[in-house]
């Protein structure tokens, strides 16, 4: 192999391998994720109440419509959410979103799509929140 090659060669791998590794760990942050239509649910903070059938409409069209800028699965807040909301698809598959407030920040909405699983988070304004959060769910 001559010199020339060689050098072509370590050129390519310097710049290929660091573009892959970038691409790996970025993808699922940019494409979009979709999410189980819900059926049924209930709010179990700051109140335990089963949701109407529009409020349950209401919660899918909000995470329908939000399906991008979510953090990378695993990450683990350090406390229980100020507004949980328990939602069911129709196979039974638990969707649980959770929401903390803040007050001078964009609030965060955490999915978690098993039990006591991983959430992946979105900071998320407090106009559009408004839309996802049910009577009785408006935490100060």
């Amino acid at each position: 192999m001559r010199r020339e090659q060689k050098l072509l060669l370590v050129f390519g791998a310097l710049v290929l391998i660091p573009v892959g590794i970038v691409w790996f760990v970025t993808w699922p942050l940019l494409h979009a994720w979709k999410f189980p239509q819900v059926t049924a649910g209930q709010m179990s903070a700051p109140i335990s109440r089963n949701l109407t059938a529009d409020e349950v409409q209401k919660v899918n069209l909000w995470l329908q419509s939000h399906e991008t800028a979510w953090g990378p699965s695993g990450e683990r807040p350090p406390a229980p959410g100020q507004v949980i909301l328990e939602m069911a698809t129709a196979q039974g598959q638990p969707v649980i979103v959770s929401i903390w407030k803040q007050k001078k920040q964009d609030d965060i909405v955490g999915v978690q799509l098993e039990k006591n699983g991983p959430y992946r988070m979105n900071a998320v304004p407090d106009a559009q929140l408004m839309a996802l959060q049910p009577d009785g769910a408006r935490p100060q």
